[in-house]
């Protein structure tokens, strides 16, 4: 019985949730590449490698201490795979909560129109020009090219919503596995089937 609980859990309510976030990250990464890498202070490719780097070591801590749980002879043993679990659990906290804040922050600087750097196009890149005169009327022409608000089409609105409700859900989610898993595999929350079909 043990060992079915804790491979549902593993299965169930670990791996699914963690191709979730990734998912959200990666999503970021792209819009904020759509909107205006000037909005962020971090480049999409970093965003979504940071992130989803962040989430696979979550990833594989849980199922380490999941496995352990499912494999262990006594209790004790199987207490101590769900405090992995814990730790992993903890870990995919702390990047969705560091998540949330650089994605707040990110919004507020696109709605507020206030980049916190200059964004060039790529053929201004490929070729700067030698005429600071030339270089100030490129940079004039970009800005005119529109804010990041008026990049922020419908689609992209609603994909927005579709991540923090999702966001919301998943940080609920981590703070019931936490409480869950801190009460042992016999505490009251983890028996309690009407809590863990939810969750």
């Amino acid at each position: 019985m043990l060992i079915s609980r804790a491979f549902n859990s593993i299965c169930s309510t670990i791996i699914a949730p963690s191709f979730m976030t990734a998912a959200m990250f990666i999503i970021m990464g792209r819009i904020i590449g759509l909107v205006g890498e000037e909005y962020s202070r971090l480049r999409p490719r970093t965003y979504s490698i940071l992130f989803v780097t962040a989430d696979f070591a979550a990833l594989i801590v849980q199922s380490v201490g999941g496995a352990a749980a499912a494999m262990a002879d006594t209790h004790e043993a199987s207490e101590k795979g769900s405090h992995v679990m814990v730790a992993g659990i903890i870990i995919q906290m702390a990047a969705i909560t560091i998540y949330c804040i650089i994605q707040a922050d990110f919004l507020w600087h696109v709605l507020s129109d206030r980049p916190v750097r200059i964004r060039f196009s790529r053929s201004a890149v490929a070729t700067p020009p030698s005429d600071p005169e030339d270089a100030s009327r490129m940079v004039s022409l970009e800005k005119q090219a529109g804010s990041g608000r008026a990049r922020l089409t419908s689609n992209i609105k609603n994909m927005l919503i579709g991540l923090i409700l999702a966001t919301v859900f998943i940080y609920i989610r981590s703070i019931y596995r936490t409480i869950e898993l801190l009460g042992g595999w016999k505490g009251k929350v983890y028996v309690n089937e009407k809590l863990f079909s939810p969750f």
